[in-house]
């Protein structure tokens, strides 16, 4: 049966938008003062429209709602609409190109954001979109400020060249079945699914604290580091991979750039006497996105209340780790999303304890080396890790460098200090070789994370 019937073949005006959208929601199709409403909510309906113009696909469930314009101007076409109750911002990139830019998709076509400089504001399409405008400063009991992050599912995928990151609105894991999504493992640690996350708003200091106006506590070993933070009770550690994972791409798609030192500011980096600020500097910044006024390069940077993510101090990382030595070893990328299980023990194997190897096999780089490319493991596709180098530059590509050492490197820091320059950034990583009692590093701090010992709602 065709899709168009006139019923006796008169001459009046009919077409069909055809809407696929995700199951359980309401779907109407509205005109002026005609709204047409899908006869149930199985994730497909055909709107049979009686007059040209433009009609406004609605799609709701659970409180939420998404919109889309069809218009419709030539009797008897068919036009098809994919929509859902949830938003998805999208950026796109063709990996193969130098341009550190990424194309804007879905519901992120036309956004722009621009980072605050001084007292001059910057402004962003994102603040009144899920999860952006959850991001928010909290003080928590324990007097440290922190930086709450709501859970999101998220997507990153290759077709051909062209690599797609998404991420969508909480939509009650209605999405975990929609084209490939998933909640992201930041919250979702040792598969104890989260509704929030916290991350410290300053470099930790004296007292395992994340406070304004002190100056970072530096120069500790990994392994004297993580048991001290997670001293101060359940849920709390240090920063890790999956963390910093949901940072970086909640920044990536609000930006739609890799050169994240250029749309938001360099850091505390240009600092040849290596000279560390103290926490705080950007408390006036407006919107808590940019940097204060001064030297770009010898200010410190902040993103939606997190100081200090790129330049000014190293900070350690934890949950990921990197074995360069091939002699008879396993050697790349290892991961681990439990904190219960983070440590750096490798057996006589080369392996580590409950760690997942990445499928990626990097190469070694004994000094800093601006990368091109980033691991794309199908197990792990939120991990953002150096896979490739050598060609790239501070404006190419990543715009970030690399550095590895020749054995088991183990502790792993990132972001860059005081001094690293244009080899600072977002995605900035180094390894320090540690032992059983671990390795000190002079210009090396940390980061605290909380997560909360409720379950998701």
């Amino acid at each position: 049966m065709p899709l168009i019937n006139r019923c006796g073949g008169g001459s009046s005006f009919a077409a069909v938008i055809q809407v696929t959208y995700n199951s359980g929601a309401v779907c109407t199709c509205a005109n002026g003062s005609t709204t047409l409403t899908a006869p149930d909510t199985s994730g497909n309906v055909n709107f049979k429209v009686k007059r040209a113009g433009a009609w406004t696909v609605s799609v709701s469930k659970n409180g939420q709602t998404s919109t889309v314009t069809v218009n419709v101007s030539e009797d008897g076409s068919v036009t098809k609409v994919s929509r859902t109750s949830y938003k998805v911002f999208g950026i796109s990139r063709d990996i193969t190109k130098s341009s550190p830019s990424w194309a804007r998709t879905d519901d992120a076509v036309g956004f722009t954001a621009t980072a605050s400089v001084g007292t001059v504001a910057g402004s962003s399409s994102f603040d009144n979109c899920y999860p952006w405008n959850g991001i928010v400063r909290e003080t928590l009991s324990t007097g440290d400020v922190m930086v709450k992050i709501p859970r999101f599912w998220y997507r990153r995928y290759r077709s051909g060249n062209v690599e797609y990151i998404k991420i969508a609105t909480d939509a009650a894991n209605d999405i975990s079945s929609y084209q490939g999504f998933a909640l992201h493992p930041a919250f979702n640690h040792a598969n104890v699914p989260k509704d929030r996350i916290y991350v410290g708003a300053y470099t930790g200091s004296t007292g395992r604290k994340s406070i304004s106006g002190v100056a970072p506590l530096l120069n500790e070993a990994k392994q004297t580091v993580r048991p001290a933070v997670q001293a101060k009770g359940t849920g709390w550690n240090i920063m890790d991979i999956s963390t910093l994972s949901a940072i970086q791409m909640l920044i990536l798609v609000e930006f739609a750039t890799n050169n994240v030192q250029a749309a938001i500011g360099r850091g505390n980096c240009d600092n040849t006497s290596q000279v560390t600020l103290k926490t705080g500097t950007c408390d006036n910044v407006p919107h808590l996105t940019g940097r204060p006024a001064g030297t770009n390069g010898k200010t410190d940077v902040v993103w939606r209340g997190i100081e200090g993510l790129w330049g000014n101090v190293d900070e350690w990382l934890d949950g990921c780790t990197k074995n360069t030595n091939a002699s008879g070893y396993a050697r790349g990328w290892f991961v681990c999303n439990d904190p219960s299980m983070y440590g750096e023990d490798w057996d006589k194997d080369g392996l580590l304890t409950n760690y997942t190897q990445l499928s990626e096999e990097t190469p070694q780089w004994s000094s800093y080396t601006y990368f091109t490319k980033m691991c794309l493991d199908s197990n792990n596709t939120h991990i953002l890790l150096p896979y490739t180098g050598n060609t790239g530059s501070a404006t190419t590509f990543f715009c970030d460098a690399v550095s590895y050492g020749a054995s088991f490197d183990v502790g792993l820091i990132y972001g860059g200090s005081a001094a690293n320059g244009n080899q600072a950034g977002i995605f900035s990583m180094s390894t320090i070789t540690t032992s059983a009692q671990g390795n000190k590093h002079s210009d090396c701090g940390f980061r605290m994370i909380y997560i909360p010992q409720e379950a998701a709602s």
